[in-house]
């Protein structure tokens, strides 16, 4: 059977649409509109809480737990409140793992609270007067049974500003600095892309969208060399500068004129080493989660952080 010019041409327009439409998989995966970040990192990115006070509401069960007893993004599942406790169908909660207490690496009298996963996001569906059931929308892990819940509260994602070259020695500015003190997945070694949390927060002023830059402070005890073998070869001489073969001495071709324990001992401050960018997503009392948004050297847990807003 032939098919007209109008038939082909309507087909090559329904594929053509059809590639282009995105899942909901997809979506969730890409970055907001004129956003610096991911969704998936709004979703799933953890934050440090120094909160003591948790949900009471969590994850009891689901479809088919006589065969799997953890759920991802469709799964059914069933929360311990219902009608009786406020729960309300359509109601949408964040789903949390607090998974322990850490103090600050760097400073072991600084207590910062608790570390807690974002598992993912249910929407309630139907609701009994002591249950409910819900759908698993959102899955940034596998969620289990005792995972609590949370009502999930709309976060928008920072807007990006106008990009300009990272200075690699640049001066400080003058503002807030902290430290990074972990980051997801227990990476210590961070880049472009990687959550990471700081030990400033809200009580110091931070705020959802603040830039920081991630530094290195150089100092002569790590990087640059404070101490110098005492070689005899490599010194400066104002006289006898003479064959070492034929009338002895000691002298080097190469040798400055200042010598470099002095040029080390006497030398003001040397610029930063800096290493890339990121931005602010949640704020809690005294942490904040931030994404790397650009890097131009590999960072590490414990480097420093300033505001460059």
């Amino acid at each position: 059977m032939k098919l007209s010019a109008c038939s082909i041409i309507l087909l090559l327009a329904l594929f053509c649409l059809t590639l282009s439409h995105p899942t909901n998989a997809q979506r969730g995966g890409q970055a907001y509109p004129d956003s610096v970040v991911k969704r998936s990192d709004m979703y799933c990115a953890g934050y440090i809480s120094e909160s003591t006070l948790w949900p009471d509401v969590y994850i009891i069960g689901g479809e088919k737990e006589n065969f799997k007893n953890s759920f991802s993004q469709g799964d059914v599942v069933f929360m311990n409140k219902g009608r009786n406790a406020g729960v309300r169908a359509g109601q949408t909660y964040s789903v949390i793992r607090p998974v322990g207490k850490m103090k600050h690496p760097f400073n072991k009298k600084r207590k910062m609270g608790t570390y807690v996963h974002e598992v993912g996001m249910i929407r309630v569906i139907q609701v009994n007067d002591k249950t409910s059931t819900a759908e698993v929308t959102v899955s940034c892990e596998m969620i289990e049974m005792g995972d609590m819940l949370k009502i999930y509260e709309e976060q928008l994602a920072p807007e990006p500003r106008a990009g300009e070259p990272l200075p690699l020695h640049g001066e400080s500015s003058g503002d807030l600095s902290g430290q990074i003190v972990l980051a997801r997945h227990g990476r210590e070694y961070i880049a472009t892309g990687d959550v990471v949390y700081i030990d400033v927060g809200e009580t110091k002023g931070v705020k959802t969208g603040d830039y920081f830059t991630i530094y290195h402070a150089i100092t002569d005890d790590w990087e640059n060399v404070g101490k110098y073998p005492q070689d005899k070869i490599d010194q400066w001489r104002s006289r006898d500068y003479q064959s070492d073969h034929w009338r002895g001495g000691t002298f080097s071709n190469q040798a400055p004129r200042v010598k470099r324990n002095d040029v080390v001992r006497e030398r003001p401050e040397i610029p930063r080493k800096v290493l890339g960018e990121m931005i602010v997503l949640k704020v809690e009392k005294g942490s904040a989660t931030c994404v790397i948004t650009r890097s131009v050297g590999e960072a590490n847990i414990g480097d420093w952080v300033e505001r460059n807003n």
